[in-house]
């Protein structure tokens, strides 16, 4: 079996440089429900993927159910769901409201067509499980268009910003 690239990283690397471009761009995927959180918990469980969820500074196992990551907390503290997709790979979600999943990734962990493929993948699975497009945006530029996305009636990720400068 020949394995295809959604990505090319000689296409790609300018934006990927964290020195040039911050270095944690951001994940999303919008217009979720309870229900889109709810996939995603069982997705985690499902791969496997190592997890841990941090509130009020203490980290805890992943919750049971979607609800229990949006309790009214009057002191809005942080909460944080630690993901690791891949050993080498971490994305760090933050459940801020239900209509949007949104967390970063770190771009010193995507570096070289290997990594990108890896993160390609987490993209892929991410959008196939929700049936939803997902989103990359350059770190802190969600009021610009993304650079990326996985399309799902393409079922693949593109790269939508064209070339650096």
């Amino acid at each position: 079996m020949v394995f295809m690239h959604d990505l090319r990283w000689d296409d790609v690397k300018d934006w990927f440089n964290p020195y040039e471009n911050g270095s944690v761009p951001d994940v999303s995927v919008p217009d979720t429900t309870l229900d889109d959180w709810e996939t995603l918990l069982k997705l985690i469980r499902s791969q496997g993927w190592p997890c841990e969820y941090d509130y009020r500074d203490q980290r805890h196992p992943l919750h049971a159910s979607a609800p229990e990551l949006f309790v009214p907390d009057p002191e809005r503290r942080i909460r944080t769901l630690w993901v690791w997709p891949d050993p080498n790979l971490e994305w760090i979600v933050r459940p801020w409201v239900p209509s949007e999943i949104v967390g970063d990734v770190n771009l010193f962990e995507i570096q070289g067509q290997e990594r990108l493929d890896v993160f390609c993948l987490l993209l892929r699975t991410l959008g196939t499980a929700l049936g939803k497009r997902v989103l990359v945006h350059g770190e802190g530029t969600d009021d610009y268009p993304p650079m990326m996305a996985y399309e799902v009636d393409d079922d693949r990720v593109v790269f939508l910003a064209g070339p650096w400068r």
